[in-house]
Formats: C-alpha cells, sequence, structure tokens
C-alpha cells in the first residue's frame, strides 16, 4: 500500500532502485516530513542538495588555489549589499494596501 501510494507520483528523469541503510529513528523522521511527497522523493531532493554543496564547496577551493582566499570583510559587504537590494525590490513588488 506505501509504496504503491509513491508509484502514483511521476519523477522527471531516470530512477533506479537501490537499497541504502538508515538508522530506524531518521527512517521515522523522513516519513513524517516527507508526507505525500514520499520517502524516495525526499531523499532525493536531500542527496541533490549535498551534492550542490559540494560541488560549491569544489569551486570555492578551486578560486581560492587559483586567487587567494575570500577576504571576510568584502563577503560580509557584499552580502548587505544583495539583502538592501532584494529588500528594495520585495518593496517595489509589495501591493498597495487597499485600505
Amino acid at each position: 500500500m506505501y509504496y504503491t501510494s509513491l508509484m502514483d507520483t511521476p519523477r522527471p528523469g531516470k530512477t533506479r532502485v537501490t537499497s541504502v541503510s538508515l538508522r530506524a529513528e531518521t527512517l521515522e523522521a523522513i516519513r513524517a516530513r516527507a508526507g505525500k511527497q514520499g520517502v524516495s522523493s525526499y531523499i532525493e531532493e536531500a542527496v541533490q542538495r549535498q551534492l550542490q554543496r559540494e560541488a560549491i564547496d569544489e569551486y570555492i577551493a578551486a578560486a581560492e588555489a587559483e586567487h587567494g582566499p575570500v577576504d571576510p570583510a568584502e563577503v560580509s559587504d557584499k552580502a548587505e549589499r544583495i539583502l538592501a537590494h532584494h529588500a528594495a525590490h520585495r518593496s517595489e513588488s509589495a501591493p498597495a494596501d487597499a485600505a
């Protein structure tokens, strides 16, 4: 019954069946959070995020090897500018109050 509901939700791309071992508590937590999405989709998305993080870490390491380490003050300054930019655009696109 459980597996039938997973098959009702098609996912893009080719998939292969595999087996993984998880602690019982971990699997219970995944099932509680996955909901209608299903355990396989939840785990797929989590693994994709981890792969993206690792790719970003590798990119940063390569860039730092070529150009030297990033200045934390410069990163902080740019992050503040990005946040300010997004905040300004959010306030511009927010609907006016109908009061």
